[in-house]
């Protein structure tokens, strides 16, 4: 383990402590972007500590095998001002981020072109699959390492679950 003037780094603690690295790199807008995999399909996604909820554009429906809910279909989401996008969720799914995996994982399918045109207007033009949300941060009791760009989630124990 690597100490510092007697004191482990925050990797080498939080790793003891059965935390998951997870890698992060920054886009040229300056957003967080992380990999996951969602039902085998490895993609890149935002990282937003603030969207409440993971999101899957609806272009990846098929690459990632969702079962779209419509009857559970909503006219919400967006983020905050944005009204009437069309959310259906997606139950059932297997989210996996380095290791730290969430087994009947629920995400939100809605389009995302207009984040995406926005992004690309700032010469932002990565393939991104969606938005990681809160919903994964808290269950993983995460800790974001700015100076490293690194994610840290806890593996799930009995006593985590």
């Amino acid at each position: 383990m690597k100490q510092t003037s007697g004191f482990l780094s925050l990797r080498d603690f939080l790793t003891s402590h059965q935390y998951i690295a997870v890698p992060l790199r920054q886009n040229i807008a300056g957003l967080l972007l992380v990999k996951a995999t969602i039902n085998g399909q490895e993609g890149e996604y935002i990282l937003d500590t603030g969207a409440g909820q993971t999101v899957i554009d609806d272009c990846q429906v098929s690459p990632l095998n969702l079962i779209l809910n419509h009857q559970e279909m909503e006219h919400t989401g967006g983020g905050v001002g944005a009204h009437g996008i069309e959310n259906i969720p997606s139950y059932n799914n297997v989210l996996n981020m380095n290791g730290f995996i969430l087994n009947d994982f629920t995400v939100a399918v809605m389009t995302l072109n207009t984040a995406w045109q926005s992004l690309a207007a700032v010469g932002a033009h990565d393939t991104l699959f969606g938005i990681i949300g809160f919903d994964v941060l808290d269950r993983g009791k995460a800790i974001i390492d700015y100076s490293s760009r690194t994610l840290f989630l806890k593996l799930a124990t009995s006593e985590t679950i």
